[in-house]
């Protein structure tokens, strides 16, 4: 059986792009929001057993919520941050070796409100490393986010706009 995550980013105060995106989505497994406006999933009418996690960004203040998250998902290992920390603006090869390092399956992050997805090759996987973009303030182009979908074995990770 299939499972569907969506991600999101760097959404500022502004739930109604997600909100319209997850209304697509009835079968979604879980929502994740990689930082700055994580307190806008407060806002979120998510179907009954739809998870949601949230990292905070440098944006979120008052966040109480953590800067990273190491989760298994659905059978994969996940790795969800802001990115701000790696300094994603200036490169993302930092990130990147920590996510293979890491020997995680997916690495999430955000911060630069451009949409970015990489399959890193190792010699025993695959790492997705994926940046939704911003779901409500995007730098160029179009509001977007990320789906995941996992059935057994396949995975997919694509970035979609709204």
């Amino acid at each position: 059986m299939q499972k569907t995550i969506l991600v999101f980013s760097d959404s500022h105060g502004s739930s109604f792009n997600m909100q319209n995106v997850i209304n697509r989505y009835p079968e979604i497994e879980c929502v994740i929001h990689c930082g700055d406006g994580e307190e806008d999933t407060k806002y979120l009418a998510l179907p009954p057993v739809t998870g949601l996690l949230a990292v905070k960004g440098n944006c979120d203040f008052s966040s109480k919520e953590p800067t990273l998250i190491r989760v298994e998902l659905c059978g994969l290992d996940f790795i969800i941050c802001h990115g701000d920390a790696y300094g994603v603006k200036l490169g993302l090869q930092r990130f990147e070796n920590f996510a293979v390092k890491s020997g995680c399956d997916i690495a999430l992050f955000g911060h630069t409100h451009s949409p970015y997805l990489n399959k890193i090759k190792t010699e025993d996987k695959t790492v997705y490393v994926c940046n939704p973009g911003s779901i409500s303030r995007p730098f160029t182009g179009r509001p977007s986010y990320a789906v995941i979908k996992i059935n057994g074995k396949n995975v997919t990770v694509e970035n979609e706009t709204v």
